[in-house]
């Protein structure tokens, strides 16, 4: 197919996004697709003439090549929106760290902070997590957690969790009453909680079959979360959690008391 074609059924493309739902006259096809009189009726005879639509009974319904083309042409605007909000978080995503195509990224859901909902991402993250019953975790950064109560049930009872976290992170969780107690709290709990022994470039997060990559500007403000199932994504986060634990150092109360001293100045 020539580009001009291809171009000429993406205009077209609406006219078949409505009839996937079923067949329709011309009046409710222009009233949905919301065009003129003139624009869907050249649209129509174009489509019939392609072989995507056909008419029967005053009703135009799509032909089987027609819903083919309806299905993929939907497919490939939904990805190109992918793409398109992609390209907003990239300066923000530690791209070298990611050993996979990018392209595996296609299908992943991403969340933005909206100009009336700056924390999306952080919500997002948390209901993620929430629903999760084993929580593995590679991070520098916590996407800020806006309402402490939702860092104190960052993890639930009942779930299982292991992280490494950046040791600037450690320190920061450690000089604060609130996050010291509740990181006492999960390791008296059974968490696995461990140090990296060198700074953290990502915020990685893997609940059950999801994988959570944040991407976090120099302010700590979050720009942006990507969710995806993919299995190559799925394995590379799994390998590269394991990697970090097999090298870090695992964070125990005494730890903890120790950093909180020495924030206070003691000995």
């Amino acid at each position: 197919m020539k580009i001009d074609e291809f171009v000429g059924f993406s205009r077209r493309w609406p006219v078949l996004d409505v009839l996937r739902a079923g067949p329709l006259d011309r009046r409710d096809l222009q009233e949905q697709v919301g065009v003129s009189r003139p624009t869907i009726h050249r649209q129509l005879r174009a489509l019939r003439d392609a072989g995507l639509v056909t008419k029967r009974n005053g009703t135009f319904t799509l032909t089987p090549v027609g819903k083919i083309a309806a299905t993929e042409f939907s497919r490939t605007f939904e990805i190109m929106d992918t793409v398109s909000t992609l390209g907003q978080i990239l300066p923000w995503l530690p791209v070298p760290e990611f050993d996979f195509e990018f392209d595996r990224l296609r299908d992943a859901e991403v969340t933005l902070p909206g100009r009336t909902d700056p924390f999306a991402p952080t919500r997002r993250m948390l209901q993620t997590i929430h629903e999760a019953d084993h929580i593995r975790m590679v991070t520098y950064t916590f996407l800020p957690e806006g309402d402490p109560a939702d860092r104190r049930c960052f993890v639930e009872e009942g779930q299982s969790f292991e992280g490494v976290l950046d040791s600037t992170l450690v320190r920061s969780l450690s000089e604060d009453p609130a996050s010291a107690d509740h990181l006492r709290e999960l390791l008296s709990r059974g968490m696995r909680i461990s140090i990296a022994p060198e700074p953290v470039p990502l915020v990685l997060t893997i609940a059950d079959e999801q994988v959570i990559i944040g991407a976090v500007d120099d302010d700590g403000s979050p720009r942006g979360l990507i969710v995806t199932d993919d299995e190559v994504i799925r394995a590379w986060a799994e390998e590269t959690v394991d990697d970090y634990l097999a090298r870090a150092e695992q964070l125990t109360p005494k730890a903890i008391d120790t950093r909180v001293v020495a924030a206070d100045g003691g000995g």
